[in-house]
Formats: C-alpha cells, sequence, structure tokens
C-alpha cells in the first residue's frame, strides 16, 4: 500500500508550510488536505498532479517516495 499521506507531510515539512498554507495553493479546504495527509482519501491522478505541480516534482516521485514509506 502507498503511504501518499506521510510523503505529503515530509514534503510540507521539509518547505516549512502548514497545511493550511498548502491547502490555500492548491484549492482545497484545511480539512480536506489534511485528510490528504492522514490517507483518509484515495488519491485521483487530478489530486496528484496538483500537489506534485505544486513541489515542483512530477507524480512519479511521489508514488516512489510513498513506496520506500511503506514498511
Amino acid at each position: 500500500m502507498l503511504d501518499i499521506g506521510i510523503t505529503l507531510r515530509k514534503y510540507r515539512n521539509k518547505y516549512g508550510y502548514t497545511q493550511q498554507f498548502v491547502a490555500d495553493c492548491i484549492g482545497i479546504s484545511r480539512v480536506s488536505y489534511r485528510k490528504w495527509e492522514d490517507n483518509d482519501v484515495e488519491f485521483t491522478v487530478k489530486q496528484l498532479q496538483k500537489i506534485a505541480e505544486f513541489y515542483n516534482i512530477v507524480i512519479d516521485q511521489i508514488i516512489k517516495e510513498s513506496l520506500i514509506n511503506d514498511p
């Protein structure tokens, strides 16, 4: 199973962003973004694309790092 939430939290913390800041930048509510980090949702390609564009990375990088996070 992919642990995308941990990867998203890692990127957010790396840049010192708040959940509110990231949520505002990608056009969702803070509660929705928190659910992303908590893995309370199944991600769509469109959602992954938004977050990848925000961090200027490719979706593949998110997925690869999420596989590494998976014990």
